[in-house]
């Protein structure tokens, strides 16, 4: 009545009405809609921003990683007695008297020799066993060995003594001749075709690979020197990550914290006693 009245046509307010509510509920659409999105494109860059900072996280603690670790313990647990061994000074008559009695009892002759400050030389008794491992994700590739002799001074040893019998019946995997005057060399291994055969030496080519699910690298190391000195030595070994730039690492130390050291071939002037096939101890003294 009171659109009557005003003049206005009934039919035309109700559709005007109706439209409103279709634009609001339209808008109200639209905004829920939006809104929605919105969200969503917000928790997709939050989460790439998440997965940026979790990428470079990772890759901080990857760089912070050493590139490898290592274990360089002796060739020879102190319990294996060996067969070559050697002391700083001369038996007296009593300790000839006491190795003669030991004939070639191999635990006996090493608890002789150590009581007396000796040690084992030659071969196993020289070498090291050094364990490579890497906690890094990416690739770790070891491509070079070398090593030198360093801090050489005249050999102390005025008594050998050796049973003749045993060696090592595995090669060592790399060896060095090394020289007193301090050079560089290249690790090389023994090649032996044929087991009648003399091994032959050949340059060290292996690659030892670190990182992500490679296993440890092992090797073990035997230092050679032909001079009648006693010198400490030191492996250098080059690696690079992930193919990148080539580095170096220098390890001169054991795991207890002992200097690397090799014993040269014997001067003049050394006691020797050797144990012979025919059972029975040979005493050469010095010449004097």
């Amino acid at each position: 009545m009171l659109e009557q009245l005003s003049g206005q046509d009934p039919a035309r307010g109700r559709k005007r009405a109706f439209r409103a509510i279709v634009v609001t509920c339209v808008v109200a659409l639209v905004s829920v809609v939006g809104g929605f999105e919105v969200s969503h494109w917000l928790e997709d860059m939050h989460s790439q921003g998440d997965a940026k900072r979790d990428d470079h996280n990772a890759d901080v603690i990857e760089d912070a990683k050493k590139p490898f670790d290592w274990k360089m313990t002796p060739g020879l647990s102190d319990e294996e007695p060996w067969t070559s061994w050697v002391l700083d000074r001369r038996l007296t008559a009593e300790e000839q008297s006491e190795l003669r009695g030991l004939k070639n009892d191999r635990k006996a002759i090493w608890a002789f020799v150590k009581k007396r400050g000796g040690w084992r030389v030659a071969m196993e008794a020289g070498s090291y066993k050094l364990q490579l491992t890497s906690e890094k994700q990416k690739a770790v590739v070891i491509t070079q060995l070398a090593a030198q002799a360093v801090n050489c001074r005249p050999s102390p040893v005025k008594t050998s003594i050796s049973i003749g019998a045993g060696g090592t019946e595995v090669w060592d995997n790399a060896h060095f001749n090394l020289t007193a005057d301090g050079s560089s060399v290249p690790a090389l291994i023994f090649k032996q075709k044929d087991p009648t055969d003399s091994p032959e030496e050949a340059p060290f080519e292996k690659v030892v690979s670190l990182g992500g699910a490679q296993s440890p690298g092992f090797l073990i190391l035997t230092p050679f020197l032909t001079d009648p000195k006693l010198c400490d030595w030191s492996v250098s070994l080059k690696y690079n990550v992930n193919s990148g730039k080539t580095q170096s690492q220098t390890i001169a130390k054991d795991d207890d914290g002992r200097p690397l050291r090799v014993t040269g071939l014997r001067g003049e002037g050394v006691d020797s006693w050797e144990w012979s096939d025919v059972g029975a101890w040979v005493h050469t003294p010095p010449v004097s």
